[in-house]
């Protein structure tokens, strides 16, 4: 496989957008974390001999968001704006970590963005 093929860019569309609260703010990270890193996890989980339906790699990236939320004070639960955009910066940071393009970081970082400047 490809390098370019491995990681794929997630976008927003107007009707994510609609009625936008903190908690769908949080879901649509989790969204555009899962699609931008799905690879990365199905080859991670593959290497180790564990088992990569969506299901579980949902699963794992939420819980990969839960823990971000955590390690900045954050509540994954009742999330903030303040709260999600830390959130953010650890999960650009990690990807980084992963071997992730910075470019395919950014794209996913303005998303996001986008995602919170429509917060309250």
């Amino acid at each position: 496989m490809k390098r370019e093929q491995a990681f794929k860019r997630w976008e927003l569309c107007e009707a994510d957008l609609e009625d936008i609260t903190p908690e769908k703010a949080r879901d649509l990270i989790i969204k555009c974390f899962y699609e931008a890193q799905k690879e990365t996890f199905i080859r991670a989980r593959k290497q180790i001999g564990v088992r990569s339906s969506d299901e579980d790699i949902h699963a794992s990236v939420a819980a990969g968001v839960r823990q971000a939320s955590k390690e900045t004070g954050g509540d994954f639960e009742k999330p903030t704006k303040e709260g999600l955009a830390k959130v953010l910066e650890v999960l650009a940071k990690r990807s980084a970590s992963w071997g992730t393009p910075q470019d395919i970081i950014e794209h996913h970082k303005k998303q996001i963005r986008i995602i919170l400047e429509r917060l309250k």
